[in-house]
């Protein structure tokens, strides 16, 4: 019972965390909004694969194998975390050269 709340309260911070981003980017129009949007894209997409294979709609184990290494099962963590190294990289960049707004 404790693992379908805990699954319900990562769907719920996901889709916050999504929201929030999307203010971000309406209030501040900076690259570094969208970039986070998108990466709470990639981990909203993250949760949502592994609640499928949790609850046995999918097995990510035996889709998109190469070599031996199940891909659909690692792919979305990765895209989450070159997201958020590009996210800091721009905003630094961001913050290093602030642009005039006229």
């Amino acid at each position: 019972m404790f693992i379908h709340a805990m699954n319900i309260v990562k769907m719920a911070l996901g889709i916050i965390l999504l929201f929030f981003a999307v203010i971000l980017w309406s209030t501040f129009r900076k690259y570094t909004s969208a970039l986070l949007a998108l990466t709470a894209l990639f981990v909203y997409a993250s949760v949502v694969l592994d609640l499928l294979e949790f609850y046995s709609i999918l097995t990510l184990e035996t889709m998109c194998v190469y070599r031996g290494a199940p891909l659909l099962k690692y792919i979305p963590t990765f895209f989450v975390l070159l997201s958020f190294i590009v996210t800091f990289i721009v905003f630094f960049r961001e913050e290093k050269n602030p642009r005039e707004d006229a």
